[in-house]
């Protein structure tokens, strides 16, 4: 009963007589179109935020924004490194749960001048409730390929302010480059030099992120082919599937990713597989967020993979230098040889 439910039964006259206060706030305003062509209204000076996304969270945070941050998640709040990076995301209410569920009260509650949301063409069921019911302005982003992430980036400090928003522009350039620098080399590889990638998701080892996803953009920016040839994130697979593709590389991404990279290792099913006969199975990075998934990161997740696929063509490419350059130049903190091994290793600072 925490929910839209209780929210429009227990609560509704606090809820709504929140949300006129926040209308009564709102002026003097401005427009902006989101990624599903929808012209929001939002308050001229945005300086509170409810985002419901994991990974914009610590892209809210790269731009400079964080401090208007003043909804979350729970696993936002739970990832190690955003905490690191920002402690003061440990108070923050988790209005948003793993399911997608809403808190109304928690949400309306925190006086968000503007929702930031993930948007792949379908909408949560308390969407309406929050756009038409409380008026509470919702930014759609886009949210399943590398370019849709520099969009979101752009949005994100479009929202926020003229500060954040060159600073997304700063941001954009500068994966731009690192796409450059890599696909220059990539570009010219013969198709039969492109191993074949199998990405392993959150939910275990036998699911798969295939195509039309960022982890498939950044797969083939890096010079390999993604060997799963199903569609989405996460999509459950058999181990008959996985010995058919036979991957070259298998890259466990999604936290825990040393454990189950070592269920791989010790899994007697996987041990005709190309990857784990010649020792390439790699745990993928973490940071703020998963580097693999539509995250600010992703910037350093195509040197990575580029420098992980292909050794001897990237020889000059040192990814711990760029990491920790990246972390000074976004995140205004400098790492540790330690912090940047515990980055690269996926585990805990």
């Amino acid at each position: 009963m925490s929910y839209l439910r209780r929210c429009g039964v227990l609560a509704g006259m606090l809820c709504v007589a929140l949300v006129q206060g926040i209308g009564h706030a709102a002026a003097p305003t401005r427009e902006i179109t989101d990624d599903a062509g929808r012209r929001v209204t939002i308050p001229e000076n945005v300086m509170r935020v409810a985002d419901p996304w994991h990974a914009n969270n610590a892209m809210v945070l790269m731009l400079g924004g964080a401090a208007k941050l003043v909804a979350t998640t729970y696993q936002a709040k739970s990832q190690p490194w955003l905490r690191r990076l920002y402690p003061p995301i440990a108070a923050i209410p988790a209005a948003f749960n793993a399911s997608g569920d809403v808190n109304i009260e928690t949400l309306v509650g925190a006086r968000p001048d503007v929702i930031l949301m993930a948007y792949d063409g379908s909408l949560p069921r308390w969407f309406a409730a929050i756009d038409s019911a409380y008026h509470i302005p919702v930014v759609l982003m886009p949210n399943t390929s590398l370019d849709g992430l520099k969009t979101t980036a752009l949005l994100t400090g479009e929202v926020l302010g003229s500060k954040e928003l060159g600073v997304a522009r700063e941001f954009v350039r500068y994966f731009d480059a690192n796409i450059q620098r890599v696909m220059q080399v990539t570009g010219k590889l013969a198709p039969d030099a492109r191993p074949k990638v199998l990405h392993t998701s959150s939910a275990g080892i036998l699911t798969a992120d295939g195509r039309q996803t960022v982890i498939d953009d950044w797969i083939n920016i890096a010079g390999g082919v993604n060997a799963a040839s199903v569609a989405g994130n996460g999509r459950p697979v058999t181990m008959e599937q996985v010995a058919a593709w036979n991957p070259d590389v298998i890259i466990v991404g999604s936290a825990p990713n040393p454990q189950n990279r070592q269920a791989i290792l010790d899994d007697p099913r996987w041990r005709e597989i190309n990857a784990v006969k010649n020792a390439k199975v790699f745990v993928n990075p973490s940071g703020a967020y998963l580097w693999d998934r539509h995250s600010a990161e992703a910037a350093l997740q195509v040197l990575w993979a580029a420098k992980l696929l292909h050794p001897a063509e990237f020889a000059d490419l040192d990814v711990g230098k760029e990491t920790k350059a990246f972390y000074a130049r976004f995140f205004h903190y400098q790492l540790s040889d330690a912090e940047l091994a515990s980055i690269l290793n996926s585990t805990p600072p």
